[in-house]
């Protein structure tokens, strides 16, 4: 475990960012990565960590959702899928993909309980935080942990939606995963770019952090 102050004065965002374009870079020749670790109960998903097309127009790539992807990862050891090439294509749009066929494949062969799918908000958004469950459908298998996330930001002050702007249904990879593992637990976070990006509220953004390590490692301990 450690304390806010101990995780401000070990890190910083040049360390995150460094190691996100690291992770591209060596990995620039591949559609998506995966990191798999046989033991986790949790995958981590990064689908929007390069460009995207979707319906013919181009969109940004969110550099913050896969450099908290990267570093939730390494602190606490679940498997994880990013993308890492832009491919002319929307991993979480299309209805098909092969970033889809790899993460079902990754859900089935290790008896998979949890996806956190991580996305990033638009600064123009009010939320800090959009939690997106599709009504409630994708959390059934596991409610008490949507509640536990959902308590831990507020008890730190950030703004939290759910559902709203997005509540992640469709062909979105979180609803595309539950079609198919109906006892799996699925969460879609888009997290503000004003935190996960801007340098002057780095402390906020080390705040949440720390709140997502402690509950997804609260997710590994589950019997």
């Amino acid at each position: 475990m450690f304390d806010n102050n101990s995780m401000r004065s070990s890190f910083n965002l040049n360390k995150l960012t460094d190691r996100r374009k690291a992770f591209l870079w060596g990995n620039a020749d591949k559609d998506h990565v995966i990191v798999d670790n046989p033991n986790s109960k949790v995958v981590l998903s990064a689908p929007h960590g390069v460009s995207q097309i979707r319906l013919g127009r181009h969109k940004s790539r969110e550099i913050g959702s896969i450099a908290t992807a990267l570093y939730l990862q390494e602190q606490i050891g679940c498997s994880l899928i990013a993308k890492t090439k832009s491919n002319n294509d929307d991993a979480n749009f299309d209805e098909k993909s092969s970033y889809k066929r790899d993460l079902a494949k990754l859900i089935k062969k290790n008896n998979i309980r949890f996806l956190i799918d991580i996305h990033g908000l638009s600064r123009k958004r009010e939320m800090d935080v959009n939690i997106g469950i599709h009504l409630g459908h994708h959390i059934t298998s596991n409610e008490k942990y949507f509640d536990g996330l959902y308590k831990l930001l507020l008890k730190n002050a950030f703004s939290v939606t759910i559902d709203a702007p997005f509540m992640a249904g469709g062909n979105t990879i979180s609803n595309s995963m539950k079609k198919e593992f109906d006892n799996l637990f699925a969460l879609q976070l888009e997290i503000n770019s004003r935190i996960s990006n801007i340098r002057a509220n780095f402390a906020q953004y080390s705040l949440l952090l720390k709140v997502l390590v402690d509950w997804i490692k609260s997710m590994e301990k589950c019997g």
